[in-house]
């Protein structure tokens, strides 16, 4: 039987292969796109009768179809694939820069072109550096534990925590570079699921998930200040503790009982 640090350790490298499929999928909607504009291009250079046009349909074609091969595939190969699309792509944008300047061809989009360029073999060289850490996730995740942690990063993304009572959530400043990050805690049997996010203006972006037994979460609140009906506190998660949090009284309630004349006292 596994002991519970083998059980977390399963379910961390579960969950870091889910937070990879993300990449992965995010990686085939930026291909997309990106063959959506070279669509674009291609199409306005023929139809200017810029033969070189054709080179950007071919392209934007590939780019599409390998964009979509990479949201539904679940392979390495595909990390390869996303890292060979965009050295691709980035080469044709130093190509066509080069033959405008010879005059062979023009800029549909500018200077614009070159910025896309550097920012494409940027991004090439770093998708397949994470070849190998993908290739390793995938052969040490299970699969049962992988839809399991799948199952429970979605159903705390969709939540809503007032109505939600087992779902705590909270604020914490991170720092001006930063930002905040959101946390938000599910218990599950004698575990916690903790995702974090980055919280931006009108959305949140999954930044990692984690899991720590339930008696190793606990809440100290920073006095008894209110703000907006929160309260400062730190939150301690296993060896982590988060400061500056920010969390209403009922949803610190919610980890610690104990502080729920807290929230009786803020309503």
């Amino acid at each position: 039987m596994a002991t519970d640090q083998q059980r977390i350790e399963r379910l961390t490298t579960a969950a870091a292969f889910c937070l990879f499929d993300k990449k992965l999928s995010a990686s085939g909607n930026s291909s997309v796109i990106w063959g959506a504009l070279n669509l674009l291009i291609g199409g306005v250079l023929v139809s200017s009768n810029d033969m070189w046009g054709a080179v950007s349909l071919l392209l934007g074609l590939a780019l599409v179809v390998s964009g979509l091969y990479e949201k539904k595939v679940r392979d390495p190969k595909v990390v390869i694939l996303s890292a060979a699309t965009l050295a691709g792509l980035a080469i044709w944008n130093f190509t066509i820069i080069a033959l405008s300047a010879m005059g062979k061809t023009r800029l549909v989009f500018g200077g614009r072109t070159l910025f896309w360029a550097i920012a494409q073999i940027i991004g090439a060289y770093g998708t397949w550096k994470t070849y190998a850490a993908y290739k390793a996730l995938q052969e040490k995740a299970d699969d049962p534990t992988v839809q399991e942690v799948r199952g429970s990063i979605d159903e705390l993304a969709k939540a809503k925590p007032a109505q939600t009572l087992d779902l705590v959530e909270f604020d914490a400043s991170a720092g001006f570079i930063e930002g905040n990050k959101r946390y938000r805690l599910k218990p599950v049997e004698d575990m916690y699921v903790i995702a974090r996010y980055k919280s931006q203006v009108g959305s949140t972006k999954l930044e990692e998930v984690t899991f720590v037994p339930r008696n190793e979460v606990a809440i100290i609140p920073e006095g008894e200040k209110f703000m907006s009906k929160k309260i400062k506190a730190s939150v301690r998660l296993g060896a982590l503790t988060i400061p500056k949090v920010s969390i209403t009284p009922d949803m610190a309630a919610r980890i610690d009982p104990a502080l729920r004349t807290m929230s009786l006292g803020a309503s």
